[in-house]
C-alpha cells in the first residue's frame, strides 16, 4: 500500500496550502477499538451492539457539532438498522476487518497530513504515522474530547437536579 504521497507533493507550497483546507481536519475513528475504550459503552458491547454503535455515533456528532472537520466511523461487521447522525460518516467493514479501509481511507485521501487517524491499534497506528497523518490513541481522544463533553452534560443534570431540589422545597414548604 502507499501513503498517497504523491498528494503531499501537490500541497507543499504555501498557495496550494490554502486550497487544500489544511484548517479543516478529516477523522478516521477506529469505532470497534474507541468502543473498547469508553467503559460505559464497552460494558454493553456483548448484548446491545447496536445501541452500542448508536451512543457512538451519537457521541461524535455531539463533539463535532460546530465544527468543520469531518468524522468518518469505521465499525466492523456489517450494517444493522441505520444510524442517524449529522455530522458522522459511518462505514462498515461487512466481511473484512474495519482496519483495512481505514488504511485504505488513507491511501485514497489527497492530503494526509490534515487526517487525524483515531485507534489504540499498533498496526493502524503505525501505519497512520507512516503516511504523515496525525495518530492519536483512543484513549487520549477520550481524555480529549469526551472528558470535556461529559463534564458539561454532569454541570447541567446537577443543574437540573437543583432546580427540582428547589420546586421540591417550595411544594412542601421546606426552605
Amino acid at each position: 500500500m502507499t501513503c498517497g504521497n504523491l498528494s503531499l507533493l501537490l500541497c507543499r507550497t504555501e498557495k496550494n496550502e490554502q486550497l487544500c483546507g489544511l484548517d479543516m481536519k478529516i477523522f478516521f475513528i477506529d469505532g470497534n477499538n474507541l468502543m473498547g475504550k469508553v467503559p460505559s459503552l464497552s460494558s454493553r458491547m456483548n448484548s446491545d451492539r447496536a445501541g452500542v454503535r448508536e451512543d457512538l455515533a451519537l457521541r461524535l456528532d455531539s463533539v463535532f457539532y460546530q465544527t468543520n472537520n469531518k468524522v468518518t466511523l469505521f465499525l466492523d461487521g456489517f450494517a444493522g438498522e441505520k444510524i442517524r447522525t449529522n455530522k458522522t460518516e459511518i462505514v462498515y467493514s461487512n466481511a473484512r476487518p474495519a482496519d483495512i479501509l481505514i488504511k485504505n481511507a488513507i491511501d485514497r485521501a489527497k492530503n494526509p497530513r490534515n487526517i487525524v487517524v483515531v485507534s489504540s491499534d499498533f498496526e493502524v497506528f503505525n501505519y497512520a504515522k507512516k503516511c504523515y497523518c496525525e495518530a492519536m490513541k483512543s484513549e487520549d481522544f477520550i481524555k480529549r474530547y469526551f472528558r470535556n463533553n461529559e463534564g458539561k452534560e454532569e454541570n447541567e443534570r446537577i443543574s437540573s437536579l437543583e432546580k427540582q431540589q428547589d420546586e421540591f422545597k417550595k411544594l412542601f414548604g421546606i426552605k
